[in-house]
Parts: structure tokens; sequence; C-alpha cells
């Protein structure tokens, strides 16, 4: 027992270490460099946004992060989990069921929901847009 406490208190305290001299850098940079990603990452949020809103579902607008949450109940799915499994059969998308991060009394608020990811290159978000546009065709 005592050596895993001496691990975890080595790797609690010094796992930084290596990213001192580049949060060091960082924070010398411009504040353009820090509002360039929130605005690229805003609107590759829309781009997703629109493709998920155009099949349908109800979509959940974040002000930070990189993940989307839609509900599917807006379409008449109620199970996100199984859904999610027949999402990248039927229009090439893959999403998670926000349910898997929940306890049980938790999942069944969240039955509907699932979340997708928005931080990939806009050339992918505007493909999962474009066949996400065509979801309520193949249900």
């Amino acid at each position: 027992m005592a050596r895993v406490r001496t691990v975890k208190s080595f790797l609690t305290y010094s796992s930084g270490s290596p990213f001192q001299g580049a949060v060091a850098l960082g924070l010398g940079l411009p504040t353009e460099f820090f509002t360039s990603i929130a605005d690229t990452l805003r609107r590759k949020r829309d781009l997703l946004s629109e493709g998920l809103l155009s099949a349908g579902l109800t979509v959940n607008q974040p002000q930070g992060g990189y993940f989307l949450t839609a509900d599917t109940s807006a379409i008449g799915v109620t199970d996100a989990t199984t859904f999610a499994r027949q999402l990248p059969e039927l229009v090439g998308v893959a999403a998670i069921p926000v349910p898997v991060f929940c306890h049980a009394d938790g999942a069944v608020r969240t039955r509907s929901l699932l979340r997708f990811a928005f931080c990939k290159r806009f050339d992918v978000l505007e493909d999962a847009a474009a066949r996400l546009s065509t979801l309520r065709r193949k249900l």
C-alpha cells in the first residue's frame, strides 16, 4: 500500500511538470490566438447543429466545449442507446447515447439524448451534416 501512495503522490504533484514550459508559452500568446479557436469551434458547432436540426432533432446549443446534445424524441425515437447503434448504418454518422454516462435514474431522464462531437475538420462536419439531413427519409 505504501508503494501505491508513493506513486500516487508522485504522479499527482509532478505529472504537470513537462507542461509548464508549454503553459508559460501559451500565457504569452496574443488574445486573438484564443478567440480564433473559440470562433472556429462556434462555426463547427453551428455547422453540425444545422445538420441535426435538418434531421428533425432538437439541439441543445452549448456555450462551450465541443459536444452537442440532441434529443431524438422529436423524430419519435425514445431509445438513444439503440438508435446510436443504428445511426452509423443509417447515415454513416456516430454518436454516443447520453444514458451511458448516467446512473439508472438519470438514464431514464436522458433516454432519448445523443451526444455528438464537433471537434472535427470542417469537411468531416459538412459531410456529417449532409448525411444527417437525410435521416428522416431513412426512418
